[in-house]
């Protein structure tokens, strides 16, 4: 028995293919060119014309050329299209043969018919041999039942010219020629149009499919993106499920709105109406495009920050609705393409360490987390909390540890509301704004920002008539809680050092109400704030001064509003030893009120004005030498000198600052009185960034 020849391990890897050899063919000695091997390529390659260089033609494309042999596409191209032919006239050799039990010698030779009856004959002139041209090139080496080698007319010549019309009959009606011929025909389209390749069809339809699936998409994007700027929930009780585009069931925001969008878009109906489940627009999907949105805004505002390689972090403490501590953090920097100051909102950083170590470090790895290079952390921004600006153990202490140039400001909107919380101190001030806090259908003053307060005063003043009627009546009802609330909370209301407290905290308030909001644009700088807050105290102490005269038209609207109620006006009782309440001599009401309720206010608000922004003063004092047309330049050394590493690095740099200070003053002092410089952004803007690099980053 002789040992089974081993087939090649490509071999495993091809599907049999039904059909088999004909029992009658039968070949010569194989013979193999001695051919360089080639690379396969796809069939996206492109087809190049082969280079003769004096070898003939018939030498160079004999089908024998390519038995035997991995196939490029060239190659297998040149095998359909260019291989050699013998005309007409060709003179086939003859051959030999004895057959019979007689002996008998046959002379016989390939005929031209058989390549009319038979396209896929190509015939060898090297081998005097036959051959398919398909299955050479695209049959495999194994097929038909139990994947039997291929033999004659595939991998060896066809010479049996006795049998030749009955074996050629046989092949034609092979399964693997079948398919050879149907493999030939699809190359030969794929050259003729190279779109219709298998792989690019492929390739084609995915990238249609993708841009289908980006383009409904879309629409969802966008809704979320309406509902995040427009503060709208996006779920609702009914949110999930197919959405109906008739249905008249309310679920939700989101849904609702894509609902709508698709009444008047037919590819975004026929979307959410089609068939499938994946939508994109469960919760799930929901939340992964916020987050997808969250970094996208979140990238492009770090991006910014690091490339202006200076700016301050805010931040402050709160707890949400569900009772988790959270720190808000915002950055705030300058814009160099518009100069203009900016404040973004980076994140929320849930956290469970309020000291003021832990809140340090939760901010500066959160900035780290972000991408925000802290190496240019130039500023800190917090209220007046122990653990927030504590000298020692507050966050900004631990921060400018690590970043000694992280210089630390008490936020001047806080600073203004603390002022103004200690100002209404005053007995009868506090009473009157605790009893303003007892209504309900009225706008309710600000626990936090008592500076929004005036619109609560000011609304109650205007609407007292219709409050104290209404009170009247409800006190009449047979609800004995509600009435007796009601009639209590008249009693008060009805009260001349109530009215006129409100006629004076509406005074008040109305005089910081423009500092509060000038406090929280984004635009303005420490410079302004401190002259913001100066022109205010002066007005205080302006109306502190002329008490009497401010004072005498306040009482006479208190005189007119208490005349319409019927309310009495007295002074107080007086007597030997009051602790409680001012108690003092005086001939009239007015005299009294002036002196025990107005000039206290004024002057508690004013002190805390001046207490407040002190120390935004002491900050601001090493900067104030940027503002100068003159004087001796020590402070903008000193500044120049504690941020250093900011400048540019130069050769004698303390000289160089000396003379671009002075070039600077200089500046100064040329511009026009109306064009005088109000804060940083000012200075900025007239500032040439190459003439005054180092102003120009300190400022």
């Amino acid at each position: 028995m002789t040992e089974k020849k081993q087939s090649k391990i490509n071999f495993f890897f091809s599907k049999p293919l039904p059909g088999t050899s004909s029992p009658h063919l039968s070949s010569s000695e194989t013979h193999t060119p001695d051919l360089p091997s080639t690379t396969p390529l796809s069939l996206s390659d492109p087809i190049t014309e082969p280079t003769l260089n004096d070898t003939d033609h018939t030498e160079i494309f004999d089908i024998a050329c390519y038995t035997n042999k991995l196939l490029s596409q060239n190659e297998k191209a040149d095998i359909l299209n260019k291989i050699w032919k013998p005309d007409l006239n060709y003179n086939f050799p003859i051959k030999t043969s004895v057959v019979g039990k007689k002996q008998k010698i046959v002379k016989l030779k390939f005929q031209f018919k058989w390549f009319l009856n038979f396209p896929w004959l190509a015939y060898s002139k090297s081998e005097n041999g036959a051959y398919c041209k398909y299955c050479v090139a695209f049959a495999k080496n194994e097929a038909g039942v139990n994947n039997q080698k291929l033999g004659a007319l595939v991998l060896k010549k066809y010479d049996n010219w006795r049998h030749a019309l009955e074996d050629f009959k046989y092949h034609s009606n092979l399964d693997y020629h079948k398919k050879c011929m149907l493999d030939a025909d699809h190359f030969l389209n794929v050259l003729k149009n190279p779109t219709m390749s298998i792989d690019k069809i492929i390739d084609t339809e995915k990238s249609k499919q993708v841009l289908q699936n980006r383009k409904n998409i879309i629409p969802i994007i966008e809704a979320i993106i309406l509902c995040g700027r427009q503060n709208l929930a996006l779920r609702g009780h009914r949110d999930s499920g197919k959405i109906e585009i008739d249905s008249s069931n309310n679920e939700g925001n989101f849904r609702e709105i894509l609902r709508y969008r698709a009444k008047g878009d037919i590819e975004m109906q026929a979307y959410l109406e089609g068939p499938g489940k994946i939508k994109y627009f469960s919760h799930r999907s929901q939340n992964d495009m916020i987050d997808a949105c969250n970094k996208v805004l979140l990238n492009k505002v770090v991006s910014k920050v690091n490339a202006v390689k200076c700016f301050s972090i805010l931040a402050d403490e709160t707890a949400d609705i569900s009772g988790i501590e959270q720190v808000s953090l915002c950055v705030r920097y300058i814009e160099l393409d518009t100069l203009t100051l900016t404040e973004e909102f980076l994140q929320f950083v849930p956290t469970s360490d309020m000291t003021g170590k832990g809140i340090a470090n939760l901010i500066l790895e959160s900035l780290k987390q972000f991408g925000v290079d802290t190496k240019y952390l130039r500023g800190q921004g917090y209220d007046g909390a122990a653990a927030m600006s504590g000298k020692y153990n507050g966050v900004q202490a631990h921060i400018r540890e690590i970043y000694p140039n992280a210089i630390y400001v008490h936020c001047s909107a806080h600073s203004l509301n603390l002022a103004v919380s200690k100002s209404c101190s005053v007995p009868e001030i506090r009473d009157s704004l605790h009893y303003l806090k007892q209504k309900k259908t009225l706008k309710r003053s600000c626990e936090t920002r008592w500076i929004e307060r005036y619109h609560a005063v000011h609304d109650f003043l205007e609407l007292y008539e219709f409050v104290e009627e209404a009170l009247e009546d409800i006190s009449m009802w047979n609800h004995h809680d509600t009435s007796d609330k009601a009639r209590c909370l008249r009693s008060c209301i009805l009260n001349l050092e109530f009215i006129l407290s409100l006629v004076i905290l509406n005074k008040g308030f109305a005089l910081g109400l423009a500092l509060s909001k000038c406090l929280q644009t984004t635009s303005i700088d420490l410079k302004e704030v401190m002259a913001l807050a100066k022109n205010t105290k002066q007005e205080l102490e302006e109306i502190r001064i002329n008490a009497d005269t401010y004072f005498r038209e306040i009482f006479e609207q208190v005189k007119l509003m208490t005349a319409q109620f019927d309310i009495e006006i007295n002074i107080p009782r007086i007597a030997k030893r009051q602790t409680n309440r001012c108690n003092i001599e005086v001939d009239n009401a007015e005299t009294y009120y002036r002196i025990s309720v107005f000039i206290p206010y004024l002057d508690k608000y004013i002190n805390e004005l001046e207490n407040r922004f002190t120390n935004h003063h002491a900050k601001l004092s090493s900067f104030h030498s940027l503002f100068k047309e003159n004087g001796y330049d020590e402070d903008f050394i000193n500044l120049t000198r504690q941020y250093s590493e900011d400048l540019e690095d130069v050769g004698n740099r303390e000289e160089i600052f000396k003379n671009e200070f002075k070039l600077w003053q200089r500046k100064l002092q040329n511009l026009p009185e109306l064009a005088k410089l109000k804060n940083a952004m000012d200075a900025l803007s007239v500032c040439n960034r190459v003439m005054f690099p180092n102003v120009f980053k300190l400022l």
